[in-house]
């Protein structure tokens, strides 16, 4: 559990200050004034996220992480603990509404309940989105309505949004075809092309954009190693080459968070483990039926 919380603290480091280096400021976690803020303290401007009147540790960017974690574990329930170890699929209204309509909001996401009503229900502190708005600014819209009704919660603990690729082609639940974004090949065709700096330039720009409209969890990139031609995930992957594959996903990765960490870091959930490559006849992990992967003997060179 105490993994888990360190991206939690990392997010909370982004939500609660915005006193920082002139080339690390990032005009999404400047602090707005309808917020709750506690006071400037040191030049630095902190939420009082519990509502309690005094700057607790976990809400204090200044201490370490090791301490805020520990001090945020110890004022959560269980409940808070159980909801903050799921994630979630959520809709995302056209008009950026937070209310559960699916006259509004479209694809797989629309059948799912509200985020609201997760946070407030089930505790839920993670959500994925699938199909979001055409006009990628309602996107943005919805997620700062989210965070501030996150804010009203018992601890204020913020919302983490992730997401599945949506900067190519395919147009799955696994994957958004590019819609507001912008559009590239498939990461089949990245390492075709080979270029380990093309790479990072383009998980570069699915960093800006993200960070754009709120997403901060990439479930992305996927590294599975294409051995079963029938397989239907090819295409999201490098390949059938290991070395060319970890060579792609260094560049991508770099990309993506940088050399460390930061505030203007995407965090990347790299998948799938153990792996969905040698699937066998091609079938889709994800499901309890269709699970079970061949790995033949002497196949070294």
């Amino acid at each position: 559990m105490r993994a888990t919380f360190y991206l939690l603290c990392l997010l909370l480091v982004c939500a609660c200050t915005h006193d920082a280096p002139q080339e690390e400021k990032d005009p999404a976690v400047l602090i707005p004034p309808q917020t709750k803020v506690r006071a400037e303290v040191d030049g630095q401007v902190f939420r009082d996220l519990n509502g309690n009147g005094k700057l607790d540790i976990y809400e204090d960017s200044r201490q370490a992480i090791e301490a805020r974690i520990d001090d945020l574990i110890a004022q959560m329930t269980l409940e808070e603990k159980a909801g903050s170890m799921f994630i979630e699929g959520a809709p995302v209204n056209e008009d950026g509404s937070l209310e559960r309509n699916p006259e509004l909001a479209r694809g797989p996401g629309a059948r799912r309940p509200a985020a609201k009503d997760n946070i407030d229900q089930n505790h839920l502190t993670h959500f994925n989105v699938w199909e979001i708005p055409a006009d990628p600014n309602m996107m943005a819209v919805w997620y700062n309505k989210l965070q501030q009704h996150a804010e009203q919660t018992r601890l204020g603990i913020p919302i983490t949004i992730a997401s599945d690729p949506r900067h190519h082609f395919s147009k799955s639940i696994f994957a958004m075809a590019a819609q507001g974004f912008t559009q590239f090949c498939e990461t089949l065709g990245l390492a075709a092309i080979g270029s380990d700096s093309l790479v990072e330039a383009f998980a570069n720009i699915v960093r800006e954009e993200y960070l754009a409209v709120g997403i901060r969890e990439s479930l992305h990139p996927q590294i599975d190693l294409a051995t079963e031609p029938r397989w239907p995930r090819i295409n999201g992957a490098f390949g059938e080459d290991a070395e060319l594959t970890a060579r792609m996903v260094t560049a991508y990765l770099k990309g993506m968070q940088g050399n460390a960490l930061s505030a203007s870091s995407i965090a990347c959930m790299t998948k799938h483990f153990p792996g969905g490559g040698p699937q066998n006849e091609g079938l889709d992990p994800h499901f309890e039926f269709q699970k079970g992967q061949v790995y033949p003997g002497d196949n070294f060179d």
